[in-house]
């Protein structure tokens, strides 16, 4: 930093004393805009002076920077001051990311295991536009990082030169303009930050996320030492073993029931599908659980209600399912019960960063290629669930003598929501190859990854590199497409179990509410409905407050959450199916943490 500055502004700026006076402050004003950026941008169409809210961390560092101007290790200061926010900016990015995801910030930790998911994710969606699009992006990255060490160190520079005392008067002058402006508005959906008053602190919001990824490490390698869940296995013997089903509806969220645009149609549909399962002699409870995450993280929901443990990082996902022998669940303790265990997961394949995984030790498994699908592909998750669900029972658990116990995903409600499977008689014809014509004519539409991805569904049977339409357009982010797939789901269920011709506890519900369209329901609570021919199958769940029918009042509190489900499930069956005098287990309401 040594002799004559260098100014960086234009030169037609550098000629006018007022413009040269301004253009630090401005300088200022634009580098703070660009380092909270990633922390307000969910609200900038809201509220855009949120671009203005002060950086503590920011102003602080380029005080202390222009005053090491003339140091002798004053480079080495501006220089460690870029670094550091460098490192801030970048923590930014992904807790803004995650929150509109999936609702919520990752932790540190959670990102070394969540990048696996991340190189996947740009590998399903690989084409060469959204190559030149993530490239931009990059490039875009790039320059603003230029851009804001070029505005640092002219910033510093230029206020170095200037009157210390006017420059702080200044300077005090524009903080406190800010900081007024910053009171003025709503600071609850900023990101990655922590507000003291009106000033915004990054730096401690990243030391409290290191504390808490170090904090979850510990807990979870003290693990499960002293499970509650452990005794399940050895305590309690079923005389009696109905099947069990749970059919986990992707992105079935309480938004249907609450929202003013769905609520009426909503109500509707359950009257209806509750006629037609009072016909085939079903009885219904229902209620809202809240599950662990929204918006997307289907494995990390699922891994809650097996488990009981409230499961909301990927890091906490993966130790449990890398020890799942020594960590109690629904899956195991129903195989040690005598039942066959089947997973039909319609959507899970193989492909370059991603291994088949039988996570819960499942005695059955029936994935994508499985199913010998050659229809068309349809929407996100390719085969329809119908096509599934027919196959499965028709195929799989027909020909299983023992109590079954299945845990069935179905995809169709995924998103993007662009296409609504038809319903037909026949759940075979929706397999059989289209014609050329039919081919033609959605190739027109568009669908060519799609088609590729069938054609090595069809004849390969295996394929190394699937490229397929992942998200669609945004225009497909509506509430009535997602509606409409919800209601496909059901009525799929509904003739499912129509046709069952035993008794059987089934429960079906959400995992999580849908992205993008459920911030308007800003719960993280899904649909519950449990369902048995018997009713005292359903008497555990109706003393934990589930109320009669399919319907539920769209304004209900929460009675449960994900966590408690492997416990009510277990006191459900203990109550019904064993030993006339056996204390069943109490239900756990809040499960148990581990990590998180």
């Amino acid at each position: 930093m040594d002799g004559t500055p260098r100014w960086t502004w234009p030169s037609r700026l550098r000629a006018s004393p007022r413009a040269r006076a301004v253009a630090p402050w401005a300088g200022l004003l634009a580098l703070n805009a660009l380092f909270v950026l990633p922390a307000v941008a969910r609200q900038l169409s809201r509220q855009p002076l949120l671009l203005l809210t002060p950086s503590g961390d920011l102003l602080l560092l380029v005080a202390l920077c222009t005053a090491a101007v003339g140091w002798r290790r004053g480079t080495w200061v501006i220089r460690s001051a870029l670094l550091l926010l460098l490192l801030l900016w970048f923590y930014l990015w992904p807790a803004m990311i995650g929150q509109i995801i999936i609702r919520q910030a990752p932790l540190l930790y959670d990102l070394v295991f969540l990048l696996k998911h991340v190189g996947v994710l740009v590998m399903d969606l690989w084409t060469w536009p959204r190559f030149g699009a993530l490239l931009g992006g990059i490039t875009g990255l790039g320059l603003l990082l230029w851009l804001g060490k070029r505005i640092f160190v002219a910033v510093v520079r230029e206020l170095a030169t200037r009157p210390p005392l006017r420059t702080a008067g200044v300077g005090a002058a524009m903080v406190a303009s800010l900081l007024a402006l910053s009171l003025a508005h709503d600071h609850r959906r900023v990101v990655g930050t922590r507000f003291t008053g009106p000033v915004a602190w990054t730096a401690p919001a990243l030391a409290d996320n290191l504390g808490e990824s170090l904090r979850m490490y510990q807990r979870i390698q003290r693990g499960l030492e002293h499970s509650p869940y452990a005794e399940y296995r050895e305590r309690y013997q079923l005389t009696r073993k109905p099947d069990v089903h749970l059919l986990l509806v992707e992105s079935y969220g309480r938004i249907l029931f609450s929202h003013p645009d769905t609520v009426d149609r909503w109500h509707g549909r359950m009257a209806h599908y509750q006629q037609r399962l009072d016909a085939a002699g079903w009885h219904v409870v229902s209620t809202f659980s809240e599950a662990p995450v929204s918006g997307g993280g289907s494995w990390l929901a699922e891994a809650t209600l097996l488990t009981g443990i409230r499961v909301r990082y990927e890091a906490v996902f993966r130790h449990l399912v890398d020890d799942i022998r020594r960590t109690p669940n629904l899956v195991n303790f129903l195989d040690a019960q005598g039942y066959h265990t089947v997973l039909v997961a319609p959507k899970d394949r193989a492909r370059p960063g991603i291994q088949l995984e039988n996570r819960y030790d499942y005695d059955t498994t029936v994935f994508a290629l499985d199913l010998e699908y050659e229809g068309p592909p349809i929407g996100w998750g390719i085969i329809p669930d119908q096509y599934s669900v027919g196959y499965a029972h028709d195929n799989v658990l027909s020909g299983i003598d023992e109590p079954v116990f299945t845990n069935f995903h179905l995809v169709s409600s995924h998103a993007p929501w662009t296409v609504v499977p038809r319903v037909v008689d026949d759940w075979r014809t929706l397999g059989e190859p289209e014609d050329g014509a039919e081919a033609d004519a959605r190739q027109g539409r568009g669908s060519g990854n799609l088609r590729e991805l069938g054609d090595r569904l069809r004849h390969y049977k295996r394929f190394a590199a699937p490229r397929y339409a992942y998200m669609g357009e945004a225009s497909g982010y509506e509430l009535s497409s997602f509606a409409d797939t919800i209601d496909y789901d059901l009525e799929v269920i509904v003739r499912h179990l129509e046709r069952l011709p035993d008794d059987a506890l089934v429960i079906v519900m959400g995992d999580h509410q849908p992205p993008l369209v459920s911030e308007a329901d800003d719960t993280y609570d899904v649909p519950v409905h449990v369902l048995a021919r018997d009713p005292e199958l359903l008497r555990a769940f109706v003393e934990a407050g589930f109320t009669e029918g399919m319907d539920i009042n769209g304004g209900r509190f929460t009675t449960l959450m994900h966590e408690a489900v492997f416990s009510l499930m277990v006191r459900a069956l203990v109550q019904c199916c064993t030993a006339p005098g056996t204390e069943a287990p109490r239900m756990r309401p809040n499960g148990i943490r581990i990590g998180n």
